[in-house]
């Protein structure tokens, strides 16, 4: 199969007030009209200002206008929190929403591309930029219009008090407002460097924290820590860099404001003196004048705000624009139950320009185990990769059950493979939970329980606090090994037609190794079973050995065949026990005609110089003690030649 073009995104991008409104008008409106209210009461506070001071020149009573100052005042404080309670659930909703769209879209991502972005930069744009719309929503909503109209409201009121001294403060204010400007255009490009730094140092930190125990074994605490520190610093001199703009904002405006009172103050002398103002309107004036203030800097914070918010919004949708994996013909097909389970034909897979397979080919039967050994590094794990089509090919084809992969539905195709990666991954979750993976409806426990003591985990899952409603990874967890063999044995608990196993035996004693080998010969006897190792003795009873090394597929077989023709395979098995004897490594030297020579009977072969060594040992292959019952196999003798 050929590498096909990334589809298009099938997630619309974010549109942060169309989908605000989304079963939310009631609250959006009413967040709205509450936020009018309180402008108009605080528009209307100068004027009781007015009537007060002119009560008191009068000698009259102050009674009305002082109780309808307080009135005002407590009902645009009212109705101002009235809106922000509104509109911040409303907000919380729309932020909630975009996680959980980010993070579903994640999850269908390819898995090359997840790797690319990576993980904590893609957990910091669900997090930490999502949490930024809601300063589109406060201002975009609420403040800016609010404070639009408070400001146009209060330079109308000043100017039907006298339109000289409105002109004044104009023409004032105008020369802060260029400088504001400047600023805000600023404020958008160090914001988005700002996030972007925080996504990088989020990756680097997730990194850390997931090496944890590496690091504390070797003592490298301070230079995990001094590497993270180029990241840390650069996200500082982002937020400084994006402060240093914000910082003049706020004096600017102020600077507007204290000039504009001064050359008001300049010029209502000569109005006051005149008769054109009295003390009433001039005092009401000074109040909007102070007033004014207030909106004015809300609008500017706000559009400030908003860039930050923008940005943030632009960065989730490049998230949301990434193609998702292609999910394969719409159509459900019907697998063949006689034809080969997996088939590579001239498959080549290239990742940054670097060949890793080369035109492979080769089949596994629909029942049976097949093993996959070489060399580390060889693209053994690559090929099981191809298969569930979390990569995709240059070229050839790869056919499951009879069908090219691309003629599947994604969904089918993984729901007809089980997989259990070299990693064992465990999700966060229960054991239960993770027993379950992938199941829509509930396993019996029964059925649980089974699956457990099939690969002897009965004892340990008993032994934790809640039993298969432990939480694992946290406070409690279990071993490697036991990890191991819990997420084998979700392969129980799921009927596909084929199993893949990628080093399914890589931390496992020889008792577990015996009851993982015991459920591969089980589970073969009905499917075909696909399994990458390192440890021969796992997999030398495969009905099929694929020999791989540095992407080529160099040879197929039995385990009799192999060592009679495959030096890279006699090679392999010259460097470890088949079932479990003592380890024993050709001196990292010996040759293939050597090995084969010491295979058949010939005289042992003499150490030669590592640097000679045609396939390099993976370290993986660790030796185990042979038990008394089995002793080791002798090279270089017919009853080691047997064993084998």
């Amino acid at each position: 199969m050929a590498k096909t073009e990334p589809r298009p995104a099938d997630t619309d991008e974010l549109r942060v007030f169309a989908q605000l409104l989304e079963g939310r008008k009631l609250a959006v409106a009413g967040a709205v009209v509450m936020s009018m209210l309180s402008a108009v009461a605080t528009l209307m506070l100068p004027l009781q200002v007015r009537d007060l001071v002119m009560a008191l020149g009068q000698d009259e009573r102050p009674i009305r206008p002082m109780l309808a100052m307080a009135g005002l005042a407590l009902g645009a404080g009212l109705a101002s929190a009235i809106g922000s309670y509104l509109l911040a659930r409303a907000g919380e909703a729309l932020v909630s929403e975009a996680r959980f769209r980010i993070a579903a879209h994640i999850l269908t991502l390819p898995l090359r591309r997840v790797r690319r972005e990576g993980a904590g930069n893609l957990v910091a744009r669900a997090s930490s930029d999502s949490s930024q719309l809601r300063s589109v929503v406060d201002v975009g909503v609420a403040q800016i219009p609010s404070s639009l109209f408070l400001a146009v409201g209060t330079l109308i009121a000043m100017g039907l008090l006298d339109w000289v001294l409105l002109l004044v403060v104009l023409a004032t204010f105008t020369v802060a407002g260029l400088g504001i400007f400047a600023c805000v255009r600023a404020i958008r490009s160090g914001v988005e460097r700002q996030q972007n730094a925080i996504g990088a140092m989020s990756q680097q930190m997730t990194a850390a924290v997931l090496s944890l125990p590496t690091v504390k074994a070797f003592l490298a605490e301070r230079q995990v820590a001094s590497s993270l520190g180029d990241s840390v610093d650069e996200a500082r001199r982002a937020a400084v860099s994006v402060a240093r703009v914000s910082s003049l904002v706020g004096p600017t405006m102020q600077f507007g404001q204290q000039l504009s009172i001064v050359a008001v103050m300049v010029v209502s002398g000569a109005r006051l003196a005149s008769g054109d103002l009295n003390i009433g309107e001039f005092a009401a004036f000074i109040v909007y004048l102070l007033q004014l203030v207030s909106p004015l800097t809300l609008l500017v914070s706000g559009f400030a705000r908003m860039q930050a918010g923008l940005a943030a919004r632009g960065r989730l949708n490049s998230v949301l624009m990434i193609p998702s994996e292609d999910p394969g013909s719409a159509t459900a097909v019907e697998p063949s139950p006689t034809a080969p389970a997996v088939e590579f034909d001239r498959v080549t897979y290239v990742d940054g320009g670097r060949t890793i397979i080369h035109e492979a080919s080769f089949a596994a039967p629909a029942r049976g185990l097949t093993a996959v050994v070489g060399p580390s590094g060889a693209g053994k794990t690559t090929l099981l990769g191809l298969t569930e089509r979390f990569l995709l090919p240059e070229s050839g084809r790869i056919s499951v059950c009879g069908l090219p992969v691309e003629q599947w539905p994604l969904k089918q195709l993984r729901g007809e493979i089980n997989y259990v990666d070299q990693s064992f991954t465990l999700v966060e979750g229960t054991v239960r939970q993770n027993l379950q993976l992938g199941r829509d409806g509930g396993v019996p426990d029964a059925e649980l329980w089974r699956a457990l003591d099939t690969l002897g985990l009965r004892a340990a899952v008993e032994a934790l606090p809640d039993g298969l409603d432990t939480e694992l990874g946290r406070a409690e967890d279990l071993s490697g090994g036991q990890r191991q063999r819990l997420a084998a044995a979700r392969v129980l608990l799921r009927d596909t037609r084929i199993v893949l196993f990628d080093e399914p035996t890589s931390q496992l004693d020889s008792e577990n190794e015996e009851r993982l080998r015991a459920l591969m010969r089980e589970l073969a006897a009905e499917r075909a079973v696909i399994a990458v190792a390192h440890r021969i003795s796992t997999v030398q009873d495969a009905d099929l050995i694929v020999v791989v090394d540095e992407g080529h597929i160099v040879d197929r077989g039995t385990h009799e065949e192999l060592l009679t023709r495959s030096p890279l395979y006699q090679e392999l098995v010259h460097g470890q026990t088949l079932r479990g004897g003592e380890a024993r490594r050709a001196e990292s030297g010996a040759g293939a005609d050597t090995a084969k020579s010491a295979l058949n009977g010939g005289a042992a072969p003499a150490p030669v110089d590592p640097a000679a060594t045609a396939a390099p040992m993976d370290p993986a292959l660790a030796p185990e003690p042979a038990p008394a019952s089995e002793p080791a196999p002798v090279a270089g003798s017919e009853a080691g030649a047997a064993a084998r």
